[in-house]
């Protein structure tokens, strides 16, 4: 039922056998319909009480917009015993952002951000796109934002979520970093599944840290994307052996996974001096998503490169 709409999100409540409400916000791959919001399915399953906010683009649950929902959604949230924040990247933002809104007993949220805004997060240019100085002004999570539990769930070798997450961790109190090896910035779905969600849901309710920490260790070990992950992390280091890695399981990568490796590895060839190869993946890259902006971009860079030092040796 949808309970709440403005031109930046929605909300839908869906009544369920739960006595807590679970709070959830989408990821920005997914964008409000007027019928459906993020983890429904999972809700549906397990018949969970929820709440579901679903933003209409990639904006990061903008304040004057959520305090407006958060008065439709009062009501429902009173008549939970216990209220459960969650949300993955963009969604793990607000999960954090808002746990004080909510009034949460508990917030879990999978490789959130701090903030987009690129004067707070210089490290990390991947969303500033999205920022807008009219939606986001005092957006960053700060100390009085918290309430409750909190659970940031990370990978520790992605550098720029682990900065992140420990950020968030050293300004909001009650809150514990839950390290998940090797799924990269795609956390969240290494708990994909009913069992497992209702698992580490029960789990950070009862701030069970052994339980937590045995599922991050089964969540690690049996993803899909395990591979992929320490394929790409192998690259810095150890490139040979991204190369095995990748030549082995290369067709169980999704075209996003195929495209991201080519392009990181042609980096690391590019780093080492050897264009040609780089070139080629690049190439490569772009026939698996030509609409893939980022190994283009790079492709012609590297072009102009070549270009420019074929000058050069002409003229010596």
């Amino acid at each position: 039922m949808l309970i709440y709409a403005d031109e930046n999100l929605e909300v839908f409540y869906r009544p369920g056998s739960s006595s807590y409400v679970l709070v959830t916000f989408n990821e920005m791959e997914m964008q409000a319909n007027g019928s459906r919001f993020w983890g429904q399915r999972f809700c549906e399953k397990a018949d969970i009480t929820a709440l579901g906010f679903i933003s209409r683009r990639p904006n990061w649950f903008p304040a004057a917009s959520m305090a407006k929902a958060s008065v439709a959604a009062a009501p429902m949230l009173r008549q939970a015993t216990e209220r459960i924040l969650y949300g993955h990247s963009q969604g793990g933002y607000a999960t954090l952002r808002y746990r004080r809104l909510f009034d949460a007993d508990v917030a879990i949220a999978f490789c959130p951000q701090i903030s987009i805004d690129p004067r707070a997060v210089p490290f990390d240019g991947r969303f500033t796109r999205h920022f807008a100085s009219a939606l986001h002004e005092d957006m960053e999570i700060a100390p009085e934002h918290a309430a409750g539990r909190g659970y940031v769930f990370h990978d520790p070798f992605h550098a720029v979520d682990r900065k992140h997450a420990e950020r968030i961790a050293a300004l909001q109190e009650r809150t514990r970093l839950v390290p998940v090896h090797m799924t990269g910035h795609g956390t969240v779905r290494a708990f994909a599944g009913t069992a497992r969600g209702l698992a580490l849901v029960e789990a950070c309710r009862a701030d069970d840290v052994p339980a937590l920490r045995a599922l991050a260790r089964a969540a690690r070990v049996g993803s899909a994307m395990r591979p992929y992950q320490i394929a790409l992390t192998a690259i810095a280091r150890h490139p040979a052996w991204a190369d095995r890695l990748c030549e082995r399981f290369a067709e169980e990568f999704s075209p996003v996974q195929r495209v991201n490796f080519l392009y990181h590895r042609a980096n690391r060839h590019i780093r080492d001096g050897e264009l040609a190869t780089a070139r080629d993946m690049l190439v490569e890259a772009i026939a698996f998503q030509p609409s893939n902006a980022g190994p283009a971009r790079r492709l012609q860079e590297l072009d102009a490169r070549i270009a420019r030092m074929g000058e050069t040796a002409a003229i010596l």
